[in-house]
């Protein structure tokens, strides 16, 4: 019995070998043969091709190399990376980089795309540039928010943090002279009062802490929009080396950690245009 003979015939009769065929082989060239076909004339049925350019091992080479440099070709005439959703698509998704070409530390174009997920075609070439600052108007507009929906949680959580800081030092400023309809809680009625009646002795603090809360607002996001590109590349490049070095499943782990969360991204944004609030109405 033999394992090698996937889609052979026997050299003398022509049927499909299968395998639980007893076959044999030509010594000379390979020729498989039913044991029962080859004691038939003993000896191989394309014997007088031997020593030619017809030689059965000489053939089936020939039909190997033809075979291998097809599927070649068919390798190189499919695009090397292809877009998520789509099985091809003419849109350059790596904008102009070459999928095998290095961003950083052994991180290829084709490796940090499919991390990035979406957009590539704007994150992948500002990667390839290396540490040159550029201008992010996501993260400059919602710098919490851009950083959650991209998995940078450590950034996201601190970048919050500040902006929750920011609006509470202008809440007071905003409920003074703007005179917001709120009610106040009973007990602290003629606090309040006292407070208004020395309203003129406290507006300097107050005017300051706006105008902190202001600068460090406006910080944050021109930072962010900055130099956000630059931090989510360095995201990326460690993210990817650590998976290409650890992981069974790459290309799971890539979508587990990498590409784009929604969810987490709305979520970021209403936690920082409401909770400053909600902790004025308990102070």
């Amino acid at each position: 019995m033999s394992l090698q003979n996937k889609d052979q015939h026997c050299a003398l009769c022509h049927a499909i070998l299968f395998p639980e065929d007893d076959v044999v082989y030509c010594p000379e060239c390979g020729a498989p043969h039913h044991r029962e076909c080859y004691n038939s004339i003993n000896h191989c049925a394309l014997e007088e091709f031997h020593g030619t350019e017809n030689q059965y091992d000489k053939l089936k080479r020939a039909a190997e190399e033809m075979e291998a440099e097809k599927q070649r070709q068919e390798a190189q005439s499919e695009p090397e990376f292809k877009p998520p959703f789509t099985t091809y698509s003419p849109i350059d998704f790596l904008g102009g980089v070459k999928p095998d070409e290095t961003i950083a530390d052994g991180v290829t174009a084709k490796d940090a795309a499919q991390f990035v997920f979406s957009n590539t075609m704007r994150y992948i070439p500002k990667f390839k540039r290396g540490r040159k600052p550029s201008w992010n108007l996501l993260a400059f507009f919602f710098p919490c928010g851009w950083f959650f929906s991209r998995k940078m949680y450590k950034n996201g959580i601190i970048t919050g943090c500040l902006q929750v800081v920011a609006s509470l030092l202008t809440i007071p400023y905003q409920l003074t002279c703007f005179n917001l309809d709120i009610e106040p809680i009973p007990s602290s009625q003629q606090a309040l009062d006292k407070f208004i009646q020395n309203f003129d002795k406290f507006a300097p603090i107050l005017f300051l802490a706006l105008s902190a809360g202001a600068f460090i607002n406006v910080l944050i996001r021109v930072l962010s929009g900055i130099f956000g590109d630059w931090i989510y590349r360095k995201h990326v490049i460690k993210s990817v080396r650590d998976i290409n070095a650890t992981s069974e499943d790459k290309v799971t782990d890539y979508r587990k950690k990498g590409g784009v969360n929604p969810f987490a991204f709305l979520i970021a944004a209403m936690v920082v245009r409401y909770i400053p609030s909600l902790i004025a109405m308990f102070l």
